[in-house]
């Protein structure tokens, strides 16, 4: 079994298209082929009773700050693959939380896939030599990159 943490935008005013890029990759996996569930954990800060809590720009919850901190953290910590989307729906704050995961990510040197389009983020050297690059979830998923990963870290076939 894996661990994949799904790092990215969150904002209680986009909160659809922060969880439905999440809810994708996820029902992919789950449903293989229509034939074979990967035993993969999904560490997702979207989970549970936060999504009530979360305020407009996404600064704010009911979870005091500093545990949603140490609780990232701790998941990056856990996770054997990070997956990192940089889109924010045509918001503009900042990914401050996210370009953080990266960082302890890159720190941990763990396994990270970068979701961004955008030429500046694949260009510059803290985005482009900490990850592989895909310019969106379908590259993502049709790249099967993520079977690779999970076929070498669990169950080599020969």
């Amino acid at each position: 079994m894996i661990k994949i943490y799904l790092a990215g935008y969150i904002s209680g005013e986009k909160i659809e298209e922060c969880i439905a890029w999440r809810k994708k990759i996820r029902e992919h996996y789950d449903n293989w082929k229509g034939k074979e569930k990967y035993p993969i954990v999904w560490l997702d800060p979207l989970n549970g009773q936060i999504l009530n809590s979360i305020d407009k720009e996404g600064l704010k919850s009911a979870i005091p700050s500093k545990a949603l901190i140490m609780r990232d953290f701790n998941c990056i910590k856990k996770a054997d693959i990070i997956i990192a989307n940089l889109t924010t729906f045509g918001a503009d704050r900042p990914l401050i939380g996210t370009f953080y995961e990266l960082a302890w990510a890159w720190y941990l040197k763990k396994i990270t896939i970068i979701i961004t389009d955008e030429i500046y983020y694949k260009e510059h050297p803290f985005i482009k030599d900490t990850g592989i690059i895909m310019n969106s979830v379908d590259e993502l998923l049709n790249s099967k990159i993520i079977n690779y990963f999970y076929k070498g870290l669990h169950s080599a076939i020969y």
